[in-house]
């Protein structure tokens, strides 16, 4: 059986203004949380506790509906979206628990076995943290994996330290982000596209993006890409939408080392070794100032027994300054 594995990643910065808030959950949120519950969809969910508390206050309904929808799985990040590769292994142990303890009281009686690290900013270092941490598979893009000079697996899942770490289709993902505007039709080259690539054997690809993509960057497309891609896939014959649990269910794991990077990895970066150039690179100055005002602050704010401080320095944590910086 072929299997098609579609993540969506919702984030909003704890910084985000109410107006735009409001906007995404009308075009995107809510849109999207009313798809997952009337399909049963099972497809993989990722949302920061940064948006999760955000959506509670200003568009609690949006919540309700998702925590109603019973088909999609919910896997667990950093709360408030740190390039976990780039902060102390206790602030990235901090972060997903976080995540995963207060996700659970917006969205309960989910079984959290995975965990997508913000930007699929892998580095090998993390993997003895999230098998500590429970969690059984990771994800991250399959440029760095290629770049090294190795096909894609489709019918195995590489895994360190008996950690699965998926790969996520670079082509496809970035194909439906930018470019595909028919669901359906979409659906229907992909599944033969897979079959081909596999030679008939069973295989599996894995899609993740922003779940943003659908609705609010492009507009309307829950109802004119989204759904029909899951509907598509569903009946298209010889494939299964699958959560990435499922996934990792059904195919074997083999032990292999898979290079640090990010979805937003270029060959070019890796060329220079620079494998998160978004949030670290030695050419942006901006880069080294962010970190050495972090690591002023963090021990301070760690020092302190105030719970408010401690809330501000979790929230410090996240990515989007560097992002900026890197302009």
């Amino acid at each position: 059986m072929n299997r098609v594995a579609l993540l969506l990643h919702l984030y909003q910065p704890p910084t985000q203004d109410a107006e735009t808030l409001a906007l995404v959950d009308r075009e995107c949120y809510a849109p999207l949380a009313r798809a997952l519950a009337s399909t049963g969809a099972g497809v993989t969910l990722n949302i920061n506790l940064s948006l999760t508390r955000r959506l509670s206050e200003s568009a609690p309904g949006t919540l309700e509906t998702l925590a109603g929808a019973r088909g999609f799985e919910l896997c667990t990040t950093g709360a408030y979206h740190p390039i976990l590769p780039l902060v102390p292994p206790s602030e990235a142990g901090r972060q997903i628990r976080l995540n995963t303890e207060g996700n659970a009281s917006f969205l309960p009686g989910r079984d959290i076995r995975g965990v997508f690290p913000p930007e699929m900013a892998w580095d090998p270092s993390l993997a003895p943290l999230f098998s500590r941490l429970g969690l059984g598979w990771t994800i991250t893009d399959d440029i760095p994996w290629v770049h090294s000079g190795r096909q894609a697996p489709f019918d195995w899942i590489p895994s360190v330290g008996g950690l699965r770490i998926f790969l996520r289709s670079n082509f496809w993902s970035n194909r439906i982000a930018f470019h595909e505007a028919d669901g359906g039709s979409t659906a229907l080259r992909l599944v033969d596209g897979l079959s081909r690539w596999s030679g008939g054997r069973d295989a599996y690809i894995v899609i993740a993006l922003d779940g943003e993509t659908f609705g609010h960057h492009r507009k309307g497309a829950v109802e004119r890409f989204l759904l029909p891609f899951l509907e598509t896939v569903t009946e298209a014959g010889g494939a299964r939408l699958s959560t990435l649990s499922e996934v990792a269910g059904a195919f074997p794991a083999r032990e292999g080392y898979v290079p640090s990077g990010s979805w937003s990895t270029t060959p070019a970066d890796l060329d220079r070794g620079v494998p998160w150039p978004l949030w670290s690179d030695p050419d942006v100055p901006d880069h080294s100032a962010l970190y050495a005002l972090r690591d002023l602050v963090l021990p301070w704010a760690r020092e302190c027994a105030g719970r408010d401080v401690a809330a501000l320095a979790d929230g410090m944590l996240y990515s989007c300054p560097f992002w900026w910086a890197a302009g």
